[in-house]
């Protein structure tokens, strides 16, 4: 799906942690996660962050219009609610989605980008291979694309922290409903971890692609 739209879209689902369960009580909220298309600078490993915010490609758009099409059929029915990051790349994502289920995106800042700081604009290999202490590893060992903290730009404890109550919000606000979320790969992977208790390297191995839904009830 990253690569090709002609592929077919691929729903995950993945379900939450006894220790969300004892908090929370019986899932009874279908959360649909999913990851803006395919962004300027994505494919050459930019850090966008919150500086820095090109709109879709069209492979992007394709993408998402697939999702769409894949999301409508998978739920035979309609969302209650479409909340997105503020970000460009974010609304665009959702348009495909608006279109479909007719409904008007609701812009929430907490599904922000990760701010990166002084790395923005610049390549996160390069900065890899200038700075490894600074990112968490895969389960093999290699160094991924995701930071513990960048000069100026927003740790991962933040990210953390900002899922939690992005997590607390729903379930206030939108309990037994269904919501998509449309926003960024480090946020979603952030309440995934809250959610799931994941932490990284494992939590790094879901590897959130450009359009792919997860589908959860939280």
């Amino acid at each position: 799906m990253d690569n090709k739209t002609n592929a077919a879209v691929r729903i995950r689902s993945l379900s939450v942690s006894s220790s969300w369960k004892k908090r929370w009580g019986r899932p009874d909220t279908e959360v649909w996660l999913m990851r803006h298309g395919r962004a300027g600078g994505n494919r050459r490993h930019l850090f966008n962050g919150t500086k820095r915010d090109p709109p879709l490609t069209e492979l992007g758009k394709k993408q998402m219009r697939a999702a769409a099409k894949a999301m409508a059929r998978a739920m035979k029915g309609r969302p209650d609610a479409i909340l997105v990051s503020p970000m460009l790349r974010a609304r665009q994502s959702a348009y495909p989605l608006a279109k479909k289920f007719r409904l008007r995106p609701i812009v929430l800042p907490l599904l922000t980008e990760q701010a990166t700081g002084a790395w923005t604009g610049k390549s996160a290999v390069e900065i890899c291979r200038q700075h490894p202490e600074l990112f968490y590893r895969y389960a093999g060992g290699r160094v991924s694309h995701f930071f513990r903290r960048a000069p100026g730009g927003e740790p991962w404890a933040s990210v953390l922290g900002r899922a939690g109550r992005l997590l607390n919000y729903l379930k206030k606000h939108h309990r037994g409903e269904r919501v998509v979320l449309v926003s960024h790969g480090v946020l979603l992977l952030a309440c995934i971890s809250r959610l799931c208790s994941k932490k990284p390297p494992a939590l790094l191995e879901l590897r959130l692609k450009n359009a792919e839904p997860v589908r959860m009830r939280i």
